[in-house]
């Protein structure tokens, strides 16, 4: 319980951080959101049946939203929905053995 909590806060860091870099430094990228990557990355990495995937996408896109001006929860809904159909698509559809070797998140 407490290694999951501080997995949680140490994914929150680290995507608030890059959040404040990719916003502030890379505002030309508009078109390309190294956050997305990440998430797509996180959940790939991550068990099937893990929530941090799931946390860390809507936690990307709720920083997105308030930082934007879109309506709140646009991106937050938008990126969990990519995440559960991510999350379906590699539990029914692939196999995943060649990534047996890396450490799972």
């Amino acid at each position: 319980m407490i290694k999951e909590i501080i997995k949680t806060f140490i994914l929150f860091l680290i995507i608030y951080f890059w959040f404040i870099l990719e916003s502030s430094y890379l505002p030309f990228l508009t078109f390309f959101s190294f956050l997305l990557i990440f998430v797509v990355l996180i959940n790939l990495f991550e068990e099937p049946q893990g929530r941090i995937g799931l946390f860390s996408a809507f936690m990307t896109g709720l920083l997105m939203d308030i930082y934007s001006s879109h309506h709140i929860g646009l991106f937050a809904v938008s990126f969990s929905l990519f995440s559960l159909l991510l999350k379906f698509i590699l539990s029914k559809y692939v196999r995943m053995g060649s990534f047996s070797w890396l450490p799972k998140i």
